[in-house]
């Protein structure tokens, strides 16, 4: 009978250790989902926001507003979101099927002028991460410290090269 309890009890505690390193997969895995779409938005906002009259002088111009809106159409449709609201440089977005809480993206455009003009952006979304696994659940309704944030921070120059 000593051997079952001593069997129940490991069970018992092998979960408490395995439960969170479970979450730590599944939150390696929405990182790695969240800067691939991040990439590919950027990728298709450059490619779209780009001013093509003034690549000829191999002058890399952006207009702003088309590379935000070609981002956050990209983004939503990579993340399954829709944008609720964009004021300035930021946007924020919601999720549709409520795998993610609400992510907050910031845009900060440069731009270098140095014989020719290079454009900058750096992209910066975050998002507290909403916990998968229901001891991970309840631990953070019981200590507020648990929350995580998923981030990510990219920056891109824009040249044009002949």
């Amino acid at each position: 009978m000593r051997m079952i309890a001593y069997g129940l009890l490991t069970v018992i505690l092998s979960s408490f250790l395995i439960v969170p390193m479970v979450e730590l997969a599944i939150v390696y895995r929405e990182k790695i989902v969240l800067d691939s779409a991040v990439r590919n938005a950027s990728r298709v906002a450059k490619d779209r926001a780009l001013e093509y009259e003034h690549m000829r002088n191999l002058d890399a111009v952006m207009d702003e507003e088309r590379f935000k809106d070609y981002f956050a159409e990209t983004f939503e449709d990579a993340m399954n979101m829709s944008r609720s609201s964009s004021v300035g440089n930021t946007l924020r977005f919601t999720s549709d099927d409520g795998k993610f809480l609400p992510f907050t993206i910031t845009l900060d455009f440069f731009e270098e002028d140095d014989g020719r003009q290079v454009s900058k952006v750096t992209i910066r979304a975050e998002a507290d991460y909403k916990f998968k696994t229901a001891l991970m659940r309840t631990a953070e309704r019981l200590n507020p410290n648990v929350n995580y944030e998923l981030s990510t921070e990219r920056t891109y120059i824009l040249s044009v090269r002949n």
